[in-house]
Parts: structure tokens; sequence; C-alpha cells
């Protein structure tokens, strides 16, 4: 890989490529070849026939979470290159260069792989090697012949279930055989299609005109899978024998795809990945990458002429198509009693019968402290470091920043919903929440891993109020202006009436019933927000009960016995919250650890609400990484 800049491109401007694209031949080869019914190719009984993509759709209906793992590319260099009379004199064989290439994949632990150049000897050692561990396809046993282009994937992890073969033109466009596989992740049930090519280079000649056409139909092969199969995940692999805007400002944008080493586009612009690969990993843009790796060393160099390239990808959890806003109210200080049966606030009435709800939630284990359950929402984070906490209460005073406390960088919704470009809030009317801001603000926030950089800067928009009316006035004026596409407002005065005069009388009651008009006031202006009308999840729970404040002489009984409700587009009304999630566990009365049966915590919220604006969980969050969370009628989650 080279150290060159990749400039950014005008899409509206097309390239010399673009223009060749443009031809009526090439364009009517690619879209000949890509929408032609395929030839049954099935390589063992557990692959269906194939049929014509458009015929066939995903055939089953069920809840899936978050799935994740390790997908890989590698031209291992064919045998043939290191054979006698190879162009690669001195180099081992191919088979002995085979076992490297087992060594490697041990090593670093990917659960796809694309092969370039995976002859038949090459094939042959791998399978020896691996036995049924892994299966390739169309590998050795495939009824049209082995294919010198095949994907890898472990039996362990994946399930085949359909496969294809597309004709994509090489050396002098004759077309060659490339694998398109459909596989079941065994964890999850989610599926995936991954595609895998190799397109020509021009050491037989100039090749351009056919790279270009393998291209064009690389992008129709993935928006025709994505129209047949919704809500199947696409993933390009291979050898593209093209840099930068050439291959990247035709597939990203066409295919609405994104590379796991980076790059963006924005409009007209396309910015492509640094760096000048030939080799390409590529997804649509409900893959997440990260962690993408270039692997070039001597051992590498003695197995192939090509590095190893691999990122880890999560895929989210499934939500309902027509959600994509969420608001979060926290209220520190509202206990369990005061809002059971009919001594509940109208609103909190409302909530219960018009959506999902319990009043058997839990704060996390170490603490029922506001600070320590309002920072175990926002990262899904239990509290104590050594256990990879965020640390927050875990000390007599408050920190710095939430890194600080927790000795590393510690992601949160904010993370997630920013870096994809959404627009963020947090109002409070607590100064202790000004940590919020301290620790996700342009010095002390994380990079942006995805797209177009939104930097460092998490929250669009935070304000600390006098108290909550005013707060949420500023909230319901900003909104007015500009929609948020996250929001987390805290409503304080209950927790300062309860702590001022104890969590029972009648003062802490009235500051209950003002909190849930100031909820009934936000979901008021939810439903006069058109952009986010008929189209925002609404939650509201506690983060605390009774508890002493920082500072404070007093000491009440803590109270870790919370309620939660969730109401929005696709939430079944008047249902309950452990009905809807039988891998949660209603603890009765008791607080619990951490192992065992799990009781549904207010840290559960952070992944809920990553899901909802279908973003990975949160990085670090140890509470429903899975995002297995359900508030969302499992019938009402299209491609679940």
């Amino acid at each position: 890989m080279s150290g060159t800049t990749a400039s950014p491109r005008t899409l509206a401007r097309p390239s010399r490529a673009g223009l060749r694209r443009l031809c009526a031949a090439g364009a009517t080869l690619a879209l000949a070849l890509v929408l032609a019914p395929a030839a049954p190719d099935a390589s063992d009984g557990s692959a269906e026939a194939a049929a014509p993509v458009a015929a066939r759709a995903a055939d089953t209906v069920q809840t899936t979470p978050a799935t994740s793992f390790r997908v890989a590319n590698f031209n291992v260099l064919g045998a043939d290159h290191t054979a006698p009379g190879g162009n690669r004199k001195g180099w081992d064989s191919g088979t002995v260069r085979m076992d490297r290439v087992v060594t490697l994949l041990k090593e670093k632990g990917p659960d796809v792989v694309g092969f370039q150049e995976f002859q038949p000897p090459q094939a042959t050692r791998f399978q020896q090697l691996m036995g049924t561990s892994w299966q390739t396809y169309p590998g050795l046993n495939n009824p049209a012949g082995p294919s010198v282009n095949s994907i890898g994937w472990s039996t362990a992890v994946w399930t085949l279930v359909e496969a294809r073969t597309i004709p994509i033109p090489y050396f002098d466009g004759v077309p060659s055989r490339m694998p398109a596989v459909l596989l079941q992740n065994n964890g999850t049930g989610r599926r995936v299609w991954f595609f895998n090519t190799h397109n020509p280079a021009d050491t037989r000649g100039p090749a351009q005109q056919w790279r270009d056409a393998g291209f064009a139909m690389e992008v129709a092969l993935a928006n025709e899978l994505r129209a047949a199969y919704p809500g199947v995940p696409f993933i390009s692999l291979g050898d593209k024998n093209e840099r930068g805007s050439d291959y990247y400002c035709v597939v990203a944008p066409g295919a609405d795809m994104w590379s796991a080493s980076g790059g963006y586009v924005d409009g007209s612009t396309c910015q492509p990945p640094a760096g000048g690969a030939i080799d390409w990993i590529m997804g649509t843009k409900d893959v997440f990458f990260n962690g993408y790796t270039r692997v070039w060393n001597d051992f590498v160099s003695k197995t192939s002429d090509h590095p190893l390239y691999y990122a880890n990808a999560v895929i989210p959890a499934s939500a309902p198509a027509d959600v994509d806003h969420v608001v979060v109210v926290a209220v520190p200080g509202l206990t369990s009693t005061v809002v059971r049966g009919t001594s509940a606030p109208g609103e909190a009435a409302r909530m219960r019968d018009n959506g999902a709800s319990t009043t058997n939630a839990r704060t996390v284990t170490e603490s029922t402290e506001a600070d320590a359950n309002l920072f175990s929402l926002l990262s899904g984070r239990r509290v104590f470091p050594k256990r990879g906490g965020h640390g927050v209460g875990s000390e007599k005073s408050l920190p710095a920043t939430v890194h600080d406390s927790a000795g590393q960088y510690v992601s949160s919704v904010f993370d997630l919903a920013h870096n994809l470009s959404n627009r963020t809030m947090f109002f409070s009317s607590r100064p202790a929440t000004q940590l919020v801001l301290r620790s996700w603000n342009r010095k002390t926030g994380g990079k942006d891993p995805y797209g177009v950089d939104d930097g460092p800067a998490k929250i669009d928009t935070f304000k600390i109020k006098k108290d909550d009316a005013t707060a949420v006035k500023l909230w319901r004026d900003r909104l007015a202006k500009r929609p948020a596409r996250l929001s987390v407002i805290e409503l304080s005065g209950v927790l300062e009436e309860g702590l001022d005069g104890g969590f029972r009388g009648p003062a802490y009651q009235k500051a209950v019933r003002k909190a849930f008009q100031r909820v009934a006031a936000i979901r008021r202006s939810i439903h006069q927000q058109p952009e986010m009308a008929g189209r925002t999840l609404l939650v509201v729970t506690g983060t605390g009960g009774a508890q002493k404040a920082r500072g404070s002489s007093r000491t009440w009984a803590q109270s870790y016995r919370v309620p939660m409700w969730v109401t929005g587009p696709g939430v079944p009304a008047g249902s309950d919250l452990y009905d809807l999630n039988p891998s949660f566990t209603s603890p009765g009365k008791q607080q619990v650890g951490y192992s065992g049966a799990q009781p549904i915590r207010v840290g559960d919220l952070t992944n809920l609400v990553t899901r909802t604006l279908r973003l990975p969980p949160v990085p670090g969050s140890s509470m429903d990484p899975e995002q297995r969370f359900q508030v969302f009628d499992p019938l009402q989650v299209p491609g679940s």
C-alpha cells in the first residue's frame, strides 16, 4: 500500500473510467451478465439450487440481534506462478505457501475470507489442513469445475444457505465465474451476502474497459440482491486491480456502500480511502467496519505478493424502518413506588397504556447514585473500572472526564450517533451533569471512524439550566428550529425534592407530578415536529432512587428499583417489558449482581438507542452488547 493521499472527486464530473462506463456496449454487457439466471452450482447438499436473483427473498421472520464477525481478503498468489516455468522463481510451491496462509488465518482470526488465485493445488491443501472446520465455494467440488476465486468461511460461525457464480469479464473480456454466497450466522441467524472478484490487471494489455464493466456488474448485483433480499447486507471482497476513485467512486455511490478502509461519499463529492490498495473490503451501509488492518511482513511476503487485509464487521439488530429519532428522559430520584397502580401520574399511566413498561427495572448493582446510572445509560457499562466500567460513582468526587475514571476512552450513544452525522442534544438542570460535556467535547471526544469526519465533539447542543421547566422549554425551542436525531434530557427536580424533604411525602409526590408534566410537554413537542412525529421512540426511565447527595450530611435509604417506559411506533401498547424480553428475568425485590439471570437495567437502554437508530452497539458496552433488549413488536420489524 502506498503512502499517497487520495483526493476528493466531484461525482458530477465523470472521470475517464466513468465516461467509458457510459458506453452502450459496456453497460449492456454488464447488465446482461448480472441479470441473467445463474446456473445451478451448489457445492454440496447444504446449498440451495440457484434461481434468478429477483425471484428469491429471505424466507424466515425472526428477531435478529447484533452480529459481529471478522472478514478478510487475501490474494494468495496462484500455484502456477511458483510452479516450474512460472514467473516467481525461487518461491515455495503453492501448497507450501498454503500452510502459511492457514497459519495467518488462525493467528488473525477471520471467519470469512475472499480468496483470489486460489488454484486447485492450494484449494486441495487448504481442505486437507482445515477439514470440516472450514468450507469453500466454489472450491473443488463444484459441478461447474474448480474456480481460482473462492470464498471461505468457518463452519462453526456460518452455514451456507445459497451459492452462485457470476461471469465477470477477466483478461480480454473472457468471463470468469466469481462466487457469491449467502451465509447465515450460527449464533444470531443473521444472513449476509458475500461476493468475491478478481478484476483484470493490465499485464496482458489494457484492461480498463473490462474492469469498468466488472465494477458496473458489481453495483448491479449489490442493488439486485438488496431488492430481492430485504434487510440482508452485502459485502464485496476482492483484488479489484484498481486504486482510489476509479473503483471506490463508482461502487460506493452506485450501490450505497462504503469501505472498511475509509473514504466517503457526501452529495456530489467522493473521497476515496487513502493508501492506494488494490485489494478491497466493501459493505453496504448496514455493515459497520472497525479495526481495518493491513498485514505485510516477512512471513506474508513469503506467502504471497499481496498483503492480507481484514476488518471487524458489526451488523446492528433489526429495528422498525419507520423509527429514526430517539428522545431519552432520565429522572433521577424517581422510585417505582410512587408510579404504581392508580396513584401513578396521568402521563405515566398514558405511557403504560400506550407502550411497554415495567416498574421493576434496576440500577447498576454498584450504585443507585444519579451520576453512576446516567453514565451507564449513556455508555452501557457497569461502574467499577477493573470490570470494564466507566468509573463514575466509584470515587467520592467526580472526575475531570469519564475517561479519567475508567482509565480508557469510554464511547457513548453520542459517539455512535454523531459519528454517523446525526445531530445530538443534551439538556439538564443539574450542575453535576457538566461531566457529560467535559467527557465528549472537541478536546476529549474520540475520532470519527465512519464516513465524513464529524469531529470529536459528540454533542451538538449542550445546556444546563436553572430548573427543569427552563431546560425543557429551551429543548423544545431548539427542537422546533432544528430537530435532533438523539436527545437526552435529565429532569432533576424529583431528586432535589427527595433529598431536601424525603422520598415519600406530598412535596415529593408533587415534584413527581411536575416531572411528568414536563414529559407530556416533551411528547407534545415530538408530535408537533413534522420530522419526528410518528418516527420517534420516547424513553422515560428512573436513573437511581433515594440516595445521599454529594457533600450532604443526610442519608436516605437507597432504592435500586426504578420504573421504565417506552413508547413509539412499533411498540406494543399496554405490554410489559419483561413479557417482551424472556431472556431477562424479573428479580422480584432483590438487587442482583451481574452473574446469572439478569434484570432489565438502566444501562440496557444504551444499545436500545443505538439499535433504534440502526447503529452498532456502543464499543465497550457490557449491557446488552448484542442489542437483544426488545421493545418492538417482532412482526413490525422487517428483515428481522
